[in-house]
């Protein structure tokens, strides 16, 4: 039988440890989330990752996901998606098995669709700072890739730009050098990914924040990745934008995460559950952490703990 592991609240470092059955001893800092937690139907609105979250590690949504999405949406609360992915491929199983028609946050928050498909907001890299982030790249020996809002642009194509591939993602564009390709096209860049193996990736993440300092933003979603983002900007501030777009208070919804780029995301809402394969970062930042994982449908597990009982 699993269990949800100990529920964390604001305290040591940012949230501190207690178990269920401490919830009735609640200090003034943990009151909001403890309300939040024990109150029935005070959630508005699910919003999930999906790689490693809704998904499950052979990329497919299951039955009993769909089922509880459904559920959900039944008693009054729908699904939205949060994702660091580009509207690719993916989307074609996805968004028709979700209950009803939500924005779709994309991009790590840089580019987010209406419910029609139609643009709500975007942000892009400045021309200057990607062709400083091709040269790096480069002096790195590092493959880089650059998406817009649904191609991924790359020098030429490898085994790491053709990892995305896997997850759904739009195939990869080799162009050839990339910047008389950017000088050459109005196409819009809204982040990059250097992409190596773990070693090279973590030992290139202080020079590449030590080059471009509060320049841009960085974050991390799959091992082996490493993503610049425009200045200030994460998946969260995405969220952001469409809760307020909707008029929903952030403290009456729920998100599930499990990455470093969910982080922001599970600190801004009144729920954020880390899936039990998350990384050390999501479940510091979560104020529940669940025993089941992405592969034990954790997204139904939640919705089913907090959302129909």
């Amino acid at each position: 039988m699993h269990m949800t592991s100990p529920r964390r609240f604001p305290g040591g470092g940012r949230r501190g440890i207690q178990t269920a059955h401490e919830v009735s001893h609640v200090t003034p800092q943990s009151a909001r989330c403890f309300k939040l937690w024990s109150t029935k139907r005070n959630i508005d609105l699910i919003i999930t990752d999906v790689d490693g979250t809704l998904l499950n590690s052979d990329q497919k949504l299951t039955e009993r996901t769909v089922e509880h999405i459904r559920l959900a949406e039944d008693a009054g609360v729908p699904l939205m998606i949060a994702t660091g992915k580009a509207y690719g491929p993916w989307t074609n199983e996805i968004l028709p098995a979700l209950a009803s028609p939500m924005p779709q946050v994309y991009l790590q928050g840089l580019f987010i669709r209406d419910v029609d498909g139609n643009e709500m907001s975007s942000r892009v890299l400045h021309r200057d700072i990607l062709c400083q982030v091709v040269e790096l790249a480069a002096a790195l020996s590092l493959t880089l890739v650059l998406y817009s809002s649904d191609r991924i642009i790359c020098e030429e194509r490898n085994h790491q730009t053709d990892r995305l591939i896997f997850y759904g993602e739009p195939t990869p564009e080799g162009v050839g050098p990339v910047v008389p390709f950017l000088e050459s096209t109005d196409v819009r860049i809204h982040k990059c990914i250097f992409m190596a193996d773990d070693d090279a990736i973590a030992a290139a993440r202080p020079v590449v924040q030590d080059q471009f300092g509060d320049e841009v933003s960085l974050t991390s979603a799959i091992s082996g990745m490493l993503e610049v983002l425009p200045a200030n900007s994460s998946k969260g501030k995405g969220v952001e934008f469409v809760l307020n777009t909707l008029n929903i208070a952030p403290e009456r919804c729920m998100a599930l995460g499990d990455g470093e780029n969910d982080v922001e995301m599970l600190r801004m809402v009144g729920l954020g559950i880390a899936v039990g394969n998350a990384t050390e970062k999501a479940k510091e930042a979560s104020d529940i952490v669940l025993d089941y994982t992405n592969d034990q449908d954790a997204v139904a597990e939640a919705i089913t703990r907090y959302i129909l009982s």
